[in-house]
């Protein structure tokens, strides 16, 4: 194994690659082709998952991706992080308020051959729609 293909190395270069808001680059460096994601309650393959973060560069600004702790053992990575992003357009049906948010998330990646294979993610997904969510 070469440093490049540690698996810790590997996914903590991909979640810190976020903060360069070029996840086509990214996806191709560090998520094998035939990936598999199985978060938000199903599996997705690799386009679906990069279609899917995708949108959030597209709803907002002042995006940064912090990596909080990350664990490893043998071809498995438990990475904790956080994402602070600034809303600027519709997101989800949440109309844009210009409010700041912040998500926080573990994932679990499976990395082969230097490239994430597998992605499971729990996220608080509801919690972030409501930091967005205008005052009622």
């Amino acid at each position: 194994m070469t440093l490049s293909d540690n698996p810790k190395d590997v996914a903590r270069k991909f979640y810190d690659s976020y903060n360069e808001q070029n996840l086509h680059v990214s996806f191709e460096r560090y998520v094998a082709a035939d990936a598999q994601n199985h978060a938000m309650g199903g599996a997705y393959d690799r386009a679906g998952w990069l279609e899917t973060d995708s949108s959030l560069f597209g709803a907002f600004a002042d995006f940064s991706m912090t990596i909080l702790d990350q664990i490893a053992e043998d071809d498995k990575v438990a990475t904790r992080w956080m994402m602070k992003l600034t809303q600027r357009a519709e997101f989800f049906g949440v109309p844009s308020t210009g409010r700041t948010a912040v998500m926080t998330g573990t994932a679990v990646d499976r990395v082969s051959d230097g490239k994430i294979a597998e992605h499971w993610l729990d996220l608080d997904f509801a919690g972030f729609l409501q930091q967005l969510a205008p005052p009622q």
